[in-house]
């Protein structure tokens, strides 16, 4: 008996060792499959940081590709915003690369990102200057001790402004925060917490001693197999007449949320099917989340959404050019009641609609 006892207990701290090994592996937390799509709302953060719900856009990104990228590896994910709805029909026009090393989420970083709202560092030498280091970097390192501090990058410049030099200091860093429960549309999500600060620090002479003067913290929330559920960059004033710079302003902040429930789409574009079909989700009834298939034997612009028994449409899964194959879209309900839904797939020449219930 007591030989039982000693191996279940080594069984359970095995078990539980690989979890926490499992757990603290970068590309656990990222989608595992292209096609995953991450539907946000964007809003607007005015001086006091209180969000401009009035001027919310809308935001998609897609998981659209495995590429290799200056050296790595890359998840390649499209983006397009500033839309006015998550229905409208628009490009992609962004790209973001992430690669995945043990614990560590490595980001390709262009830092020309950080200063398009803030006046004074546009010119062309500085510019050249931020290029410079634009590259690689472990963003988001998931073993890291909480509250503790990573440099991502550190440079030195010297800026003309009116005939006078200014000793600058270029940085980035990172800290992992205790892990946090964010509720979103579709549920909540026990996340990591990051927070990633970019600065400009300016240099007394002599000695050099570097004061910060701007100092932007970007809190990002990330959860497993969903990666970026919530990103907080909140708004932040500069006054440059203490470093004798007759110029103050603000830099704007925003939150990005998940507005809808991440969808997963995953494809067979080897197999092209004869006909355009929409299957029965399964499971079904479901609780909160199924999913549903359907094959198109072309290509074509597509959509498939989901109403309730009043007909309101309730979430839009699909609205874009797809080729033939055949599709698994995941839905899931955690935000809506219990109920009857029908969900509706429909291109040019093809419509068909079916029944599913949500039982909590």
């Amino acid at each position: 008996m007591k030989y039982t006892i000693k191996l279940i207990l080594l069984l359970f701290i095995i078990s539980v060792s690989f979890s926490n090994i499992y757990s603290q592996q970068a590309s656990a937390y990222f989608p595992a499959n292209t096609g995953y799509k991450w539907f946000y709302k964007n809003t607007p953060l005015d001086s006091l940081n209180n969000p401009v719900s009035s001027e919310s856009t809308f935001q998609i990104d897609s998981f659209a590709a495995n590429v290799t990228y200056n050296g790595l590896q890359s998840s390649l994910v499209l983006s397009k915003s500033g839309l006015s709805s998550i229905n409208q029909n628009a490009p992609y026009t962004d790209s973001s690369y992430f690669n995945f090393q043990s614990s560590n989420a490595f980001y390709y970083l262009n830092p020309l990102s950080f200063i398009t709202s803030i006046p004074l560092f546009d010119s062309v030498a500085f510019i050249a200057f931020l290029r410079s280091f634009e590259g690689w970097y472990s963003y988001y390192r998931f073993s890291q001790n909480v509250n503790t501090n990573y440099t991502l990058f550190s440079h030195d410049t010297t800026v003309t402004f009116d005939t006078v030099s200014f000793p600058l200091r270029i940085t980035a860093t990172g800290r992992r925060l205790n892990d946090q429960t964010i509720s979103t549309v579709n549920g909540n999500y026990l996340s990591k917490k990051f927070i990633t600060t970019f600065a400009i620090s300016y240099g007394l002479l002599p000695p050099i001693i570097y004061i910060p003067i701007i100092s932007i913290p970007d809190t990002v929330y990330i959860a497993q197999n969903v990666w970026v559920v919530k990103d907080v960059i909140p708004s932040v004033s500069v006054d440059l007449n203490s470093i004798g710079i007759d110029l103050a302003f603000t830099v704007p902040g925003r939150v990005r949320e998940l507005t809808q429930g991440a969808v997963g789409i995953s494809g067979e574009s080897n197999i092209v099917p004869d006909k355009f079909s929409l299957s029965q989700n399964y499971p079904n009834p479901f609780n909160p989340a199924t999913v549903i298939n359907y094959e198109l034997s072309k290509a074509e612009f597509i959509s498939l959404k989901v109403f309730d028994i009043l007909g309101n449409e309730v979430r839009s899964l699909v609205n874009e050019k797809q080729n033939a194959g055949r599709y698994s879209v995941e839905f899931n309900g955690a935000d809506l009641p219990s109920g009857v839904y029908y969900y509706r797939l429909s291109s040019s020449d093809f419509n068909e609609v079916k029944m599913m219930t949500l039982i909590k």
